[in-house]
């Protein structure tokens, strides 16, 4: 540790001493500039005095010239002194203690207005704190590409002699805060590189969509971690609720609300969209009060009947939390207690699904395939699976199947209302739309061939059809706390990192919280939403031994463990179905499985 002592203006009570390779607050900011001084050379106080813990200063800073005189029509040159705490520069407006001031002329400036930006436009020779190792020399119009924005134009520059450093003359001139932009809640900073804390994903500019390059100039905000580009930083673009009272819900309140608020919401938007179905087709009361102790021969399971029970929550009964219905693939609950049930096979189904699930779905009736009729199908086998048309995602459960497109629906999609009104946009309705090639605005993900919800007001925003369904509140895996779903920006410095994976979590798109434990967590490691029910078993020879095979999920948990190996074929998956021995861990992946098997009876 290198260590120095200082007498300074701005402490005058105690001497400073230097620290350069100390833990310090990552909140901590300089007395004089107010910047960050993580990782750079800063003088704290030499005492232990409580009220001086949160004093601190860059040795930069510390160097200062006591004196400037920022152009030669300057009356009165301005010196470097504590102002009082009303004070505020008289370039950026934001409040100083210690600015360049001249008395007489009652002016102030701050120490980032006075020596970086605030500069005669003509001036020939400047200093810059974006490139401080070289004086920028003023250059004629010519054609090149700007080092501060990365936009090649031909316009007047400087230009550093010495190391081929180029940057716009208006880019030179940039402000080193905007106090108040309309697109966001705080002032943002000019800095000139994206801090190393945040290189581990791609940004992106939230005003034009596109990357922020990490080298390039770009405003930021600490506290949200947002980064704008330099052109895109005048933006007049509001992201912030301009109008109070002016929710859609006012004009439009039989619009389905998004997020769902749990769960188990998805099979009640279900039940709710078919009900209106079977309304409009006069087929409410044909099935309505049907709900027999014993299915002898459900089309679903043929193989042995189906008895009604009924879910009840007791101390010991953790396996019943985990029931899922063969059918939709939700979960049952105590929400709607009735469902049938083979033991034998560990086949469930739900007795909306079990009893008025219609078998066919007419011309109109699915809004999202309204031009042909529907009819419900089954895969022969739970390991054989069928990729839904308009979420892209496979399931095994029950679908809806369009024998003229040959195309395959899962039930949850199936119903899905064409328009919908989302907690994260709420002052237009969305409307269900073709795939396109940006991102979907919840997850970073690029859409595919996967359907979409977008505003077709403001064309600002637009999730997938698969983000709709991740609800506002989960439950913990490991105990009773609720997870709740955030929506950026989020107040908060620093990175976060998933308690599942413990990679660190892109906070420009959705994550699940918890607030009791203060703990992050990627949408996709809490739940991964495929329509596709895990546990089922078949027995399977290998060796000298038959082994009892379980559907399961393999995801690797971070992006450099080793990959998942099938035992037949020996391939690798990241990211892939598997059927594995409970007891020994062999695993035989989806496609074997298959190819071994067969998909058909």
């Amino acid at each position: 540790m290198s260590c120095s002592t200082l007498e300074h203006f701005s402490h005058p009570n105690h001497s400073l001493i230097l620290k350069d390779d100390v833990v310090i607050r990552a909140d901590a900011t300089c007395s004089v500039c107010y910047k960050s001084v993580v990782g750079t050379p800063t003088y704290t106080c030499s005492t232990d005095n409580i009220a001086c813990q949160n004093f601190y200063l860059h040795k930069s800073c510390a160097e200062l010239p006591e004196q400037i005189i920022r152009d030669k029509q300057d009356k009165h040159p301005l010196t470097l002194q504590p102002r009082s705490k009303h004070c505020n520069c008289d370039v950026c407006k934001s409040r100083v203690q210690i600015s360049y001031a001249c008395k007489d002329c009652d002016f102030d400036v701050c120490v980032a207005c006075a020596l970086f930006s605030s500069f005669d436009p003509e001036q020939r020779v400047i200093r810059h704190q974006g490139h401080e190792e070289h004086t920028l020399t003023l250059q004629r119009q010519a054609f090149f590409r700007c080092d501060a924005c990365w936009e090649e134009s031909n316009d007047y520059s400087y230009v550093c002699l010495a190391c081929d450093f180029w940057i716009h003359k208006k880019c030179a001139a940039s402000p080193p805060i905007i106090p108040a932009p309309t697109y966001h809640h705080h002032p943002l900073s000019l800095i000139f590189a994206i801090p190393d804390m945040h290189c581990y994903f791609t940004r992106y500019c939230p005003i034009c969509k596109e990357r922020v390059q990490f080298l390039c100039w770009s405003y930021y905000c600490q506290k949200c971690t947002l980064f704008v580009h330099l052109k895109c930083s005048t933006s007049t673009v509001s992201f912030v609720d301009e109008t109070e009272g002016n929710d859609i819900a006012d004009n439009e309140p039989d619009l389905v609300q998004f997020p769902l608020p749990d769960e188990e919401a998805l099979l009640d938007l279900i039940i709710t969209q078919c009900s209106k179905f079977l309304v409009k087709t006069h087929r409410e009361g044909q099935n309505s009060s049907d709900e027999p102790n014993i299915i002898e021969k459900h089309w679903g399971h043929r193989n042995h009947p189906l008895q009604l029970h009924q879910f009840t929550v007791g101390v010991d009964d953790d396996d019943k939390r985990v029931l899922i219905c063969d059918a939709c693939i939700q979960p049952i609950s105590i929400r709607r207690p009735s469902y049938y049930a083979c033991i034998e096979c560990g086949f469930f189904l739900h007795s909306f699904c079990a009893n008025k699930l219609p078998a066919n779905l007419p011309v109109g009736a699915s809004p999202l395939h309204p031009r042909h009729s529907l009819f419900l199908r089954q895969q022969y086998k739970f390991y054989s699976f069928a990729k839904c048309g308009i979420c892209q995602y496979s399931t095994n459960g029950f679908y809806y199947l369009c024998k003229t497109c040959d195309i395959r629906f899962d039930i949850r999609c199936v119903f899905l209302p064409t328009r919908i009104r989302h907690k994260s946009h709420k002052h237009h309705s969305l409307v269900q739309t073709q795939p396109s090639r940006r991102s979907c605005d919840a997850s970073g993900f690029k859409f595919g061939d996967i359907l979409k919800y977008s505003c077709q007001t403001c064309s600002r925003f637009q999730i997938s059809l698969v983000s709709a369904f991740y609800p506002s509140r989960m439950k913990h895996r490991y105990d009773d706390h609720s997870l709740i779903l955030r929506h950026p920006p989020f107040f908060y410095e620093g990175v976060f990192y998933c308690q599942i994976c413990e990679e660190q979590v892109n906070n420009q798109w959705w994550l699940y919280h918890c607030d009791e434990c203060n703990q992050s967590f990627h949408f996709d490691c809490v739940r991964w939403y495929e329509s596709v029910k895990v546990g089922r078993r078949i027995k399977h020879s290998f060796g000298n031994q038959e082994h009892t095979l379980a559907l399961v999920l393999k995801k690797t948990q971070r992006r450099n463990s080793p990959p998942y190996l099938c035992g037949i074929c020996g391939a690798g998956h990241t990211f892939q179905y598997f059927l594995e021995c409970e007891g020994c861990g062999y695993l035989a992946c989806i496609f074997c499985i298959r190819r071994v098997y067969g998909t058909t009876e």
